[in-house]
């Protein structure tokens, strides 16, 4: 019979556990106390019935993270005064460690709790974090076996990383956002941070924000991000100028004579223009209308249509009728779209039929693959948030640069891999994105 082998434990395993005892038995009033300060700091009252309605791996995850950071950087009443946890445990009276564990607490109270851009991961073993704050500080390559089962890069992710050994590890904690919340979580952070940079105890508040963030993803639904047209730099939304139709010979007849449009009344009319980056871009799609005698004109920014509806109608004239307008958000639009019963939406802006036939999955990665080439034609050298505001192109020329551009290649890769899935079509190649930089994987 073949024998089980188990992993040998790290010579720090046990440390925290023994110190969470240590307190708890001789410290159980001010380490009770030190919990519930910290709990009613992280949690508003409003909140806490919320709380206790949370799933068990949730709760129980939220007290895992608490305890760390009162074991690495909370205060606790004892032996007659005010006293930092930390360097409490590792005094003369502290709980009996040995020098692995020792150290390994040493580190939990000098390594700050940050946050992180996952930009690759080796599921079951390891995963690559760049620090989401500091754009400039050297990636890390950290083990992490039960943690990355699940990651993908892409993620942003809470935690404190602390040396083991000849490499780094997770130190216990994990504060992993939702895709939805990230951006925004993100863009708080940064300005904590940059409020907070002066302070002697920032790197601790600024792990209290982190914490709080956190927590409160599981209390408030996911705000939808604006979504910002690629050309215009403007937000987008969903306007439908809606016309009635009163001469058709001459509405048609105009439009023929316009040298910027296509199309025609049957399956719609577009207006186009020639972008300084190269590409032909719609600024409205001319619809038939869902009756003989109606048109429907969408656009996609505020401007578009304000500036769209002055030219339509100086240039139709009195062939059509002004109706109304209906203005939708992008949200409110994604919202209704995740719906069951939802109807799709067409490329020009009009609602497609619910028994509108499907394309094979050949057809569909064809249209997709071109869809994305064309998309990020300049990417190599456009300026992305997510790298500072520099082109990946300008990006690769530092180590950390270089690995958040491939995180974001990867990022890419991943979630194109689960739209495929649920297409039921090829996932699309990105090896032209990573050839126009010369890098490899």
């Amino acid at each position: 019979m073949d024998s089980i082998h188990y992993p040998t434990p790290a010579p720090h395993h046990g440390a925290v556990e023994i110190c969470v005892s240590w307190l708890s038995d001789l410290h159980r009033k001010g380490w009770r106390n030190a919990s519930l300060s910290l709990f009613t700091d992280l949690i508003p009252e409003q909140d806490r019935d919320k709380f206790a309605n949370l799933d068990e791996e949730t709760i129980e995850a939220t007290g895992i993270n608490m305890n760390e950071w009162l074991l690495a950087e909370g205060d606790i009443q004892a032996r007659g005064g005010m006293r930092r946890i930390n360097d409490y445990l590792l005094g003369p009276t502290g709980p009996q460690l040995s020098p692995a564990q020792r150290d390994w607490m040493q580190q939990l109270g000098q390594r700050p709790l940050r946050v992180y851009d996952v930009t690759d991961v080796v599921q079951g073993q390891q995963m690559t974090l760049c620090d989401a704050l500091d754009q400039d500080a050297a990636p890390m390559v950290v083990r992490e076996r039960s943690g990355t089962q699940n990651l993908q890069p892409g993620a942003l992710l809470g935690c404190r990383v602390v040396r083991a050994g000849d490499h780094f590890e997770m130190s216990g904690c994990a504060y992993l956002f939702a895709p939805l919340n990230a951006p925004q979580v993100l863009s708080r952070l940064r300005e904590q941070n940059q409020a907070l940079a002066q302070l002697l105890n920032g790197p601790r508040q600024l792990g209290l924000v982190v914490m709080r963030e956190w927590i409160q993803q599981w209390f408030k639904p996911a705000q939808l991000p604006q979504l910002i047209d690629h050309y215009s730099g403007e937000p987008m939304a969903m306007i439908t100028d809606h016309y009635l139709v009163n001469d058709e010979s001459a509405l048609a007849l105009t439009l023929a004579t316009q040298p910027n449009i296509e199309g025609n009344r049957q399956e719609g009319w577009s207006r186009l223009m020639d972008c300084t980056d190269g590409q032909v871009r719609a600024l409205v799609h001319i619809n038939p209308g869902k009756k003989a005698n109606q048109l429907e004109l969408f656009y996609r920014t505020q401007r578009y249509a304000d500036e769209g509806r002055l030219w339509f109608d100086a240039t139709v004239g009195a062939s059509v009728t002004f109706v109304k307008r209906a203005v939708q958000s992008t949200q409110d639009a994604v919202a209704k779209a995740q719906k069951p019963s939802a109807r799709a939406t067409s490329r020009k802006g009009k609602a497609a039929a619910t028994s509108a036939p499907t394309l094979d999955a050949v057809t569909m990665t064809q249209l997709m693959t071109e869809a994305i080439h064309r998309f990020y034609a300049k990417w190599a050298d456009e300026p992305i948030p997510a790298l500072d505001n520099k082109t990946p192109r300008q990006a690769i020329t530092t180590a950390a640069g270089l690995e958040r551009v491939k995180g974001l290649l990867r990022s890419y890769e991943v979630s194109d891999v689960a739209q495929a899935r649920q297409q039921g079509r090829a996932p699309v190649s990105y090896d032209f994105l990573w050839q126009s930089l010369g890098l490899t994987r």
